[in-house]
């Protein structure tokens, strides 16, 4: 009998670099602005498409596709023959007859009416829209690429090429940003065809334009960002969208964030900057690094067991932000190693510590979680300290190239 599989799929490209986001830290911009006609970008689907090819017979083996996530990166910034061709790689390799939920991310500036159409077609039934604000000087701001009219238009656009499940990304808690801002944002949210919103208080992730403007004197205060998640769940709680997960409201649940942050079931990557967790091994590739990966998609950077101590650090940084937290069996079952064996590396009890420092920890037989009364005022509060283990590059400090 096999077991259910979460295929992820990696698009590396967008239309801007945007000022806030840590993933293009590490993408140099001649590669994440490639164009269709680029040889370089041709190359790259192709290298996917070869790895899709060469993988999937053994994960057949073992393995069925129950869920589909196709990130970035902005996904659809592929074209409509671009996507039709991915997606049919992947229809040609897997039976995708048992997939429960297949979602594509995207910006409002990609999305077209045709283009939408397209994506509903091939078999995506749920869309997540990088909004991130619906002020156009925030937006500016940002480094975003589109204007809070086109967003606007996107998500109605989703709406009538089928979409019944459409997410959308806000970020609140900018430097700066007043509780009227994020009233305003909210509610225009409230005023779209959506079930599902996520959530994000602003980050000073390391690296980014933001980063250093917060350095140079831009304001940025953890009351202020408590405040403003505090004001967005009251909005969306009242509105009837309940908080399931740190940053999560909606109905239906995101299946793969939840497949991904607990542990649910292995994944496979494709694409450079991917990861994977197959066979209790945490396999990825490096982000930035799009020339390497075209030349051998067979490679990866790390391969890694699944119980590495910066592992557990980085399962339990996600696992912690849902209600139900890190499940033991289920921690057990994809590494190898008891929950708390791995949580008694030095590294990992000093990081569940810091965490207690600001809310619960709660630990039983069952697992670890955070108090659902406490999980948004530690995770805001760890914003501001850089969580170690969460960046690839310190895995592949203990691991070895294949």
């Amino acid at each position: 009998m096999t077991q259910p599989l979460l295929i992820y799929a990696n698009i590396p490209f967008c239309n801007s670099k945007c000022h806030f986001c840590d993933w293009v830290v590490q993408v140099p911009v001649r590669d994440l602005r490639l164009g269709e006609q680029s040889p370089a970008r041709q190359s790259y689907l192709e290298a996917i498409k070869t790895q899709i090819r060469v993988q999937s017979p053994t994960l057949r083996e073992l393995y069925h596709p129950d869920i589909i996530y196709w990130g970035g990166g902005t996904a659809s910034i592929l074209s409509t023959g671009e996507i039709e061709s991915l997606y049919g790689a992947l229809a040609d390799e897997f039976d995708l007859s048992t997939v429960r939920e297949a979602t594509i991310e995207g910006s409002p500036e990609s999305l077209t009416p045709d283009k939408l159409r397209v994506l509903r077609g091939v078999g995506f039934n749920r869309i997540s829209i990088g909004v991130q604000a619906f002020d156009d000087a925030r937006l500016r701001r940002i480094g975003r690429a589109h204007g809070a009219d086109q967003a606007m238009k996107a998500v109605r656009d989703a709406h009538e090429a089928g979409f019944g499940n459409i997410n959308i990304d806000l970020i609140v808690g900018f430097p700066g940003q007043s509780s009227e801002e994020v009233a305003e944002s909210v509610r225009t949210a409230l005023s779209l065809p959506v079930n599902h919103f996520s959530i994000y208080p602003y980050r000073a992730s390391p690296g980014t334009v933001l980063r250093k403007q917060v350095h140079r004197g831009g304001q940025l205060d953890l009351n202020m960002q408590l405040s403003a998640y505090e004001l967005t769940r009251e909005l969306l709680t009242g509105a009837g969208f309940p908080e399931y997960a740190m940053s999560y409201f909606g109905a239906p649940r995101c299946q793969s964030d939840e497949a991904y942050y607990q542990l649910r079931m292995d994944w496979i990557g494709f694409g450079s900057g991917a990861n994977s967790l197959i066979g209790r091994r945490y396999l990825t590739y490096e982000k930035g690094k799009l020339a390497r990966y075209n030349t051998n998609p067979l490679a990866f950077d790390v391969n890694a067991p699944a119980d590495s101590p910066q592992l557990t650090l980085h399962f339990l940084s996600q696992a912690l932000t849902t209600v139900e937290g890190m499940d033991a069996r289920l921690f057990q079952q994809r590494t190898g190693t008891p929950l708390r064996t791995a949580c008694e590396q030095p590294e990992v009890m000093s990081y569940l510590l810091k965490m207690n420092d600001h809310g619960r920890v709660i630990v039983d037989r069952d697992g670890i979680r955070i108090h659902p009364d406490d999980i948004a005022r530690v995770f805001i509060a760890l914003n501001w300290i850089d969580t170690p283990g969460t960046d690839d590059r310190e895995v592949i400090q203990l691991t070895t190239r294949t």
